[in-house]
């Protein structure tokens, strides 16, 4: 069993070393009390939130891969020997341009992946920021395969079902998902298991911000469906249990994937 935790954490706005206190804070709580722990993830732009004015200052508030935000992580990882999901942060990449991405990052404090947003939400002027991830690899680690989406992607299937038929056993999801949508964050992510035949483990913010307020109700979902560990409406560190491998079973009983016709969905049958 991969032991899991979610730090559904409050947000204080444009203030990064706030952050990283409370974070770390939470971080080292969540080891102590659970110090088997395997995977630990963050929300979506964990070290600052998001407003309308920063998508228009992109520049003054993204970092590089090597700056603070994800370096702090890479040493909590390092340090307590954790795999963590890094939530997201606002980074210019190598080419220059800017995206919302989230990595992960090995017990050792190694960055052995990363995503970038893929669907972003232009109606809240976020296209203005950032250009679209295009990557849609899956990460082979020690607790099987993983593939990642941020906040909106939820409600894009094409995205997990390219997952799903890369053979993912989980859907790591971390999130901004705000009110008054929590109907929909736990029927997309319910969807997205039970199509997929995968596990979701999907981590949510709390509390307020110039974009809206938050609900949280971080979720891990197994692949019938049924949630396993949901979190609530207040910031606090939410533990589950996830046995990945239990995604051959289900696709062995049930065999969506042998029944599929890509013939009749416009896809390309080599």
């Amino acid at each position: 069993m991969t032991k899991i935790i979610m730090l559904q954490t409050d947000i204080h706005f444009a203030n990064p070393e706030k952050n990283y206190e409370n974070v770390d804070n939470l971080f080292r709580k969540a080891m102590k009390e659970n110090p088997e722990t395997d995977l630990i993830l963050l929300p979506e732009d964990w070290n600052s939130g998001f407003s309308d004015k920063m998508f228009h200052e992109i520049d003054k508030h993204a970092e590089d891969v090597n700056g603070p935000s994800l370096t702090f992580l890479r040493n909590l990882a390092k340090e307590f020997k954790v795999w963590v999901v890094a939530g997201s942060l606002s980074i210019k990449h190598e080419d220059g341009l800017f995206r919302n991405t989230t990595y992960l990052i090995n017990r050792d404090g190694e960055i052995v992946g990363d995503y970038s947003k893929m669907h972003l939400y232009n109606d809240m002027d976020e296209n203005v920021a950032f250009e679209n991830g295009s990557k849609t690899e899956v990460y082979d680690t020690e607790f099987e395969k993983l593939g990642f989406m941020i906040c909106y992607d939820i409600r894009f299937p094409e995205l997990a079902r390219t997952y799903a038929l890369k053979g993912a056993d989980a859907l790591i999801v971390v999130s901004d998902f705000p009110e008054p949508r929590l109907d929909h964050w736990k029927t997309l992510l319910k969807a997205r298991a039970i199509e997929n035949q995968m596990y979701v483990v999907a981590c949510n913010r709390v509390g307020d911000s110039p974009m809206g307020t938050y609900f949280g109700h971080s979720l891990i979902i197994d692949p019938w469906g049924e949630i396993i560990s949901e979190g609530t409406k207040e910031q606090e560190i939410i533990t589950g249990e996830a046995d990945f491998k239990e995604t051959e079973n289900v696709r062995n009983l049930i065999h969506v994937f042998d029944h599929r016709q890509p013939q009749f969905y416009g896809e390309v049958v080599k």
